[in-house]
Formats: structure tokens, sequence, C-alpha cells
């Protein structure tokens, strides 16, 4: 039993690590892509590159 419960805690420990980690991935990857998509609507100076990449993410 003692080492059932080792393995959920471990089970438990990887599951949280591997939220965090997506969540920080995913969070940088987005912040990166509305830093890309802000330089184009500021270069076309519309909200057009907004407006399809929206589509595009959709």
């Amino acid at each position: 039993m003692d080492e059932l419960s080792i393995y959920l805690v471990i089970g438990v420990l990887m599951f949280g690590i591997g939220l965090v980690a997506g969540f920080l991935l995913m969070s940088t990857y987005y912040s990166k892509r509305f830093l890309a998509v802000a330089r184009e609507c500021e270069r076309a100076d519309s909200i057009a590159p907004l407006i399809t990449e929206m589509e595009r993410e959709s």
C-alpha cells in the first residue's frame, strides 16, 4: 500500500508539472503571436491583420 501511495503522489506531481509547463509554453507562444500581429497592425495602420489572425486561430 505504501508503494501505491508513492506512485499516486508521483503521478499527481507529474500531472501538475505538465499542466504548469503547458500553460507556460502556450502563454509564451501566444504572447509572441500577439506581438507579431500587433506589429503587422501597426505597419498596415489597420486591424485587418488582427481579424485574419482571429479567423486563422478559430
